[in-house]
């Protein structure tokens, strides 16, 4: 089944479980989805006046997985209204650039958001250590399945208050975690998660977009011998820097963004013995 194509302009409505939310197509995402500006507003029913809500300042860019939320009817475009001017150029955005080991970002990189994350446009980007004001509240770099679009709505998702949710994320993680692992806490373990793609080239893109956020990954020729293995590794567990779930799905959209699937993750014992992890095959 094709799935529907967004126009620029189109004012797509997202059903949440705080109200009705509205995003707006800006930009073609440079393989990263759909980027979209969220407008402001959670409502009980749908708007009479899109022209006005478009005019209104963005609360924010995010990367989206539009297509496949028009195809599957988790999203419907229910108006078309002109882009603002101020709006049209890509935005700056902030690129989470390194994380401690709880996950909390260090070093961020500001970065057109249609500049491609190659090896050389990071190399040639500054780092920031501290953000100034101004800097917090530029978009971050995300690309956002649908599930996790509906979870950052509903709960008023901004760049300036990510810290403070990614934090309490972490705590419910842990708690999660620990009782379902009965107590079971071990550092020497770490999350596998397995992508196929169909060429070799879609996945070194995947591989090269997950290394920038902190994964060590391995590409390779899959089992079958006719798809290629992007082998993501995160260490210590990334369930620990987010939801599970939430990891799941960004990593089903990175797949299907680049053509490929999404097969699901597993637990290493010990990440020192995970062969190669370091390089490409």
């Amino acid at each position: 089944m094709r799935s529907p194509k967004a126009r620029i302009g189109d004012i797509c409505e997202i059903r949440t479980p705080a109200g009705f939310a509205y995003i707006q197509y800006s930009h073609p995402g440079i393989n990263m989805g759909s980027l979209v500006r969220v407008l402001p507003g959670l409502f009980k029913e749908r708007p009479t006046n899109f022209a006005e809500l478009a005019k209104e300042r963005e609360l924010y860019f995010v990367f989206y997985t539009l297509r496949y939320a028009l195809r599957d009817k988790d999203a419907e475009v229910v108006s078309h209204q002109p882009v603002p001017e101020w709006a049209q150029p890509y935005p700056l955005m902030r690129w989470p650039g390194a994380s401690d080991p709880s996950g909390k970002v260090v070093a961020w990189k500001i970065i057109k958001a249609s500049d491609p994350l190659t090896l050389g446009s990071h190399q040639r980007t500054p780092v920031i250590r501290t953000l100034t004001r101004e800097q917090e509240k530029l978009s971050i770099h995300h690309l956002w399945p649908h599930p996790v679009l509906v979870k950052e709505l509903a709960r008023g998702w901004t760049p300036e208050r990510a810290e403070v949710l990614r934090l309490n994320d972490v705590a419910e993680a842990a708690d999660r975690i620990k009782t379902q692992a009965g107590g079971d806490e071990s550092p020497d373990r770490a999350m596998r998660y397995y992508l196929y793609f169909p060429q070799k080239l879609n996945a070194e893109s995947a591989g090269e977009r997950l290394r920038s956020r902190g994964f060590k990954v391995v590409v390779r020729m899959g089992a079958d011998g006719e798809n290629w293995l992007a082998l993501a590794t995160k260490y210590p567990p990334a369930v620990k820097e987010t939801q599970m779930e939430q990891m799941d799905e960004e990593m089903e959209a990175l797949a299907k963004d680049l053509g490929g699937e999404y097969d699901g993750c597993e637990m290493a014992v010990d990440a020192s013995r995970i062969e190669g992890t370091n390089t490409k095959r």
